[in-house]
């Protein structure tokens, strides 16, 4: 494949294995300036290492990732992966990121003026100079996505943003995403949420350890699709325009049975 300068990231054919056991595979993908893409897929289905490959931390063990000269990546990561009893208050967290600590440069007024901005831009100024222990899940996630912000990246990669928060911090974090991606900046989340999340972006990759289907939800997140990736068979009704996700009843009784526990039985 020939690196195409429009793009900010393209895997060619990627495969990825830790000690042998292969995590990824055979994965052709394409990030663009103001892409708003989720990664949905069940536990141990590649996403983060998926995620880890688009940002360079991981090599390809085949195929090839080529990168944008410009890519400026910032990274939020899942909350259980952080040491939240490390000494460090939330603003500390934010300026961690700055542009200027990259090159040395001791932080200036400037960069405290754009963190405290990100931070009251995200609902949380008023917590600023809180340890982050002591913040909400919720919180804890913007505060990581402020210190992704603070990167001035224009490839945002979010690993379970939205999990085990409320439905307003959800709302919010996915509105601040669109309205960065209205910029030009491009954003890549994985998530377990399919109707919350994925249902509502326009462009869904169902992963398990190979991309199983790619394109819009509508389209994109059918009954076959779902049951490959997820080995679970699912249902979906419509909504607004927008598929949502049951899960099919394991269990469905006979009409037999159910006349018998009526009484009914012949």
């Amino acid at each position: 494949m020939t690196a195409d300068r429009s793009l900010l990231v393209s895997l060619d054919s990627v495969s990825y294995a830790y000690e042998e056991e292969l995590v990824v595979s055979d994965v052709t993908l394409e990030v663009a300036p103001g892409e708003l893409m989720s990664i949905v897929g069940p536990s141990g289905s590649g996403k983060t290492t998926l995620l880890k490959l688009l940002a360079g931390t991981l090599e390809p063990l085949s195929g090839h990732a080529n990168r944008s000269s410009t890519l400026k990546i910032g990274y939020v990561p899942q909350v259980e992966t952080v040491n939240w009893y490390f000494p460090i208050t939330v603003d500390e967290v934010v300026l961690l990121a700055s542009p200027a600590r990259r090159f040395g440069i001791r932080y200036g007024m400037e960069e405290r003026r754009r963190a405290h901005l990100l931070l009251h831009e995200l609902g949380i100024g008023h917590l600023e100079h809180r340890h982050i222990r002591e913040l909400s899940g919720g919180q804890q996630q913007r505060v990581f996505l402020a210190r992704a912000l603070m990167a001035e990246p224009n490839l945002l990669l979010l690993d379970e943003p939205v999990a085990g928060v409320d439905v307003k911090t959800r709302q919010d974090v996915l509105a601040i995403l669109r309205s960065q991606t209205d910029e030009g900046v491009a954003a890549v989340l994985t998530t377990h949420d399919l109707n919350g999340v994925a249902a509502h972006l326009p462009h869904v990759v169902c992963l398990n350890r190979t991309i199983i289907a790619t394109g819009p939800p509508g389209p994109t997140l059918v009954p076959d699709v779902l049951f490959e990736t997820f080995g679970a068979e699912m249902e979906l009704i419509e909504h607004h325009g927008h598929p949502i996700v049951i899960d099919k009843h394991p269990y469905q009784p006979s009409e037999d049975r159910t006349r018998s526990a009526d009484g009914n039985s012949g």
